[in-house]
């Protein structure tokens, strides 16, 4: 279970570095990018392990987790803070949900393509509000040590 979960915790590490890479940000800024990006994939993990029926709870803690994690580290290294971000919120992406909407609608299960599109909708929703959630409290907040 444990090295699942550091397994997992890994490769949402390297896969927010690859897109960060696509997305051009500074080679310097690349480890906080994958930081932000395993810490949130593993705040999702721990909670949608023991409960599976509360991944919208979970996505909306892990967004606000990458966004907490973003804030601070924009401060301290003097970057917008969506440098951050915008790569930590891929592991969150619901790729599968808009993979199986698809599916359906194209197979002609209107019901299953809707129920799914509906989810789908449901967690990109709530990465939003996780976001503008943290991203609406004051700048001060998230300022450590000798910069304040």
């Amino acid at each position: 279970m444990i090295w699942h979960l550091l397994l997992q915790t890994f490769l949402a590490f390297v896969g927010t570095i690859g897109f960060s890479i696509i997305f051009n940000v500074n080679r310097k800024e690349l480890f906080f990018c994958g930081f932000a990006g395993a810490a949130g994939w593993t705040t999702y993990q721990l909670i949608i392990v023991p409960y599976p029926a509360a991944a919208v709870a979970a996505t909306f803690l892990a967004a606000s987790v990458v966004t907490i994690i973003s804030r601070f580290v924009s401060n301290r290294r003097h970057m917008p803070a969506t440098v951050y971000m915008i790569p930590g919120i891929i592991p969150l992406v619901p790729g599968i949900g808009i993979y199986y909407t698809m599916f359906f609608a194209v197979m002609g299960d209107n019901s299953e393509a809707l129920l799914w599109g509906l989810h789908t909708l449901r967690i990109s929703g709530v990465i939003a509000v996780g976001l503008l959630t943290v991203l609406t409290l004051p700048r001060k907040w998230f300022i450590l040590g000798r910069d304040r």
